[in-house]
């Protein structure tokens, strides 16, 4: 269909096509209105499916901790999980390999219990950093020597964000410089044989 020129009195605002004819679309399909709730259930008959269930996929990863995992809709803000990382040394990657192996550990799972096997020994293990100044200076806490021969490697892990504040505290606790340093020293006591 060709256009044609409007013309010269007549302003384009008031141009109509009357060659077109009206378009009309059929009526839209209402949604059936849902049915009002019993009040009372039936009892189920033979024919009737059962009722649906939830069902936990255990992780094809690890299937011991896909069990102890939480929720994600009924965690609370300090169960959520977050990850985070470490420099720990190449040596120890290794031993840490075999004891994820043998106990189904995630890096997490097995910081945590590196930490929790070593603590009382942890004291004396981090050896913490003098501190300088005090008197005419604010006191403060010289870098630690380095206790690590060898390259650093950094550490993947995940957390809950409960146990970041209590990695930190024992940070503090203990004086260690860094969670790194913190890590790496649970971490060897607890896979080094003894």
């Amino acid at each position: 269909m060709a256009a044609t020129e409007a013309p010269k009195n007549r302003s384009l605002s008031g141009f109509e096509d009357t060659s077109v004819k009206p378009l009309s679309l059929p009526p839209r399909a209402q949604a059936p209105a849902p049915a009002p709730a019993e009040t009372s259930e039936a009892p189920p008959t033979e024919l009737s499916p059962p009722p649906p269930t939830s069902i936990s996929r255990p992780s094809k990863r690890n299937p011991r901790s896909a069990a102890a995992r939480p929720d994600p809709e009924t965690v609370g803000m300090d169960q959520k999980v977050r990850p985070s990382n470490v420099h720990v040394p190449v040596d120890l990657l290794d031993l840490m390999a075999a004891k994820k192996a043998e106990m189904g550990w995630s890096n997490g799972e097995l910081i945590i219990s590196a930490i929790e096997a070593t603590h009382s020994e942890l004291e004396n293990l981090i050896l913490p950093a003098a501190e300088t100044g005090g008197s005419l200076f604010a006191p403060r806490r010289s870098r630690a020597a380095r206790t690590v021969v060898g390259p650093l490697t950094s550490l993947n892990y995940r957390l809950q964000l409960a146990d970041y504040t209590t990695l930190d505290g024992l940070v503090e606790k203990f004086g260690a410089t860094s969670r790194g340093h913190l890590v790496t020293v649970a971490l060897t006591a607890f896979l080094t044989p003894k």
